[in-house]
């Protein structure tokens, strides 16, 4: 799914928020005015606020109308209380009080949007746990420096909004070295700055590829919504995945291809070496990951962080 079609189905959300609220609070207002008392007030404060409408037109003083139309709402509100209700009882509940469940204010997003966004993004990135770059500790690598400069680069990503020059990377490195815990962070700092990241392991992403093989129409539709129209595709520990004939690398060389035309981050990360990666996924693939100009190839040489408190 794009950004533009999820955040259309957040918007729908809201506006279907804005509507039942406006619905139950038609329902409350049927309800009392089955009372006799209330509604006899509520027809009284109708034809003061239309005399107080025909004065303002008119340009005349409101002073006696305003005073009156004042204590009929006082006198509803204690009608409401002898019955048992609060006095917002007719009060529209709406879920979001600044912007009323519209989304906006002032033509700007709503916090109550951006934060329905930000939470779709990551209930469809396949990310399980929240983790960013305050969590990463640079300290723990080898070469700091190396680390400090890649923190920087995913800034880079993250304040371009994942928008590159070179829509593909590709991390190498033994296993350990912490590509999956840097992956995760910056997944989910793309995901805060709402920018559509699905993440998956190879091993996931190669089980969606078989399904999407042997599924339906509307199965490679969802498929391609999830690999191809996301703004940011990460595929973790590709070359640990079990390879289907006629599926596993055809699909991925197809999925990178497209992103790639379209402007569309893809990374990968990987621990094989050059030659195991051509072995495994052949010269065009090899070549479009390791050798094309539209791939960026970053090695991360550092201990086994898994042995480091």
């Amino acid at each position: 799914m794009n950004k533009t079609e999820l955040i259309n189905n957040v918007y729908r959300d809201i506006i279907s928020h804005k509507q039942e609220a406006e619905h139950n609070a038609d329902i409350r207002y049927y309800k009392i005015m089955q009372n006799k008392d209330y509604a006899k007030l509520e027809k009284q404060k109708r034809a003061l606020v239309l005399e107080q409408a025909k004065c303002l037109f008119e340009n005349t003083p409101t002073t006696d109308i305003d005073n009156k139309i004042k204590e009929l709402k006082t006198q509803q509100i204690e009608t409401l209380g002898k019955l048992g209700y609060p006095k917002d009882f007719l009060d529209i509940k709406y879920h979001c009080n600044k912007c009323k469940d519209t989304g906006f204010i002032d033509h700007d997003k709503c916090v109550c949007l951006q934060k329905k966004i930000i939470e779709t993004i990551f209930s469809n990135s396949n990310l399980t746990t929240h983790r960013t770059f305050k969590d990463f500790n640079v300290n723990l690598y080898d070469d700091k420096s190396f680390a400090e400069k890649l923190i920087k680069f995913a800034n880079k990503i993250i304040q371009n909004k994942a928008v590159l020059e070179t829509p593909t990377i590709l991390f190498k490195g033994k296993v350990g070295v912490g590509k999956t815990y840097f992956l995760e962070c910056l997944a989910n700092e793309l995901i805060n700055e709402a920018v559509v990241t699905v993440f998956m392991t190879a091993f996931e992403f190669s089980q969606k590829l078989l399904e999407w093989h042997l599924g339906t129409f509307e199965d490679k539709n969802l498929m391609q919504q999830m690999f191809i129209d996301c703004d940011v595709l990460i595929i973790d520990d590709l070359g640990t995945e079990p390879i289907y004939q006629n599926v596993s690398v055809e699909y991925l060389q197809n999925i990178i291809d497209l992103r790639m035309l379209k402007k569309k981050l893809t990374i990968i990360s990987t621990n094989l070496e050059t030659n195991q990666f051509f072995n495994r996924y052949g010269d065009r693939l090899g070549s479009r990951l390791l050798i094309n100009h539209n791939s960026l190839k970053i090695e991360i040489n550092n201990k086994d962080l898994r042995q480091t408190k």
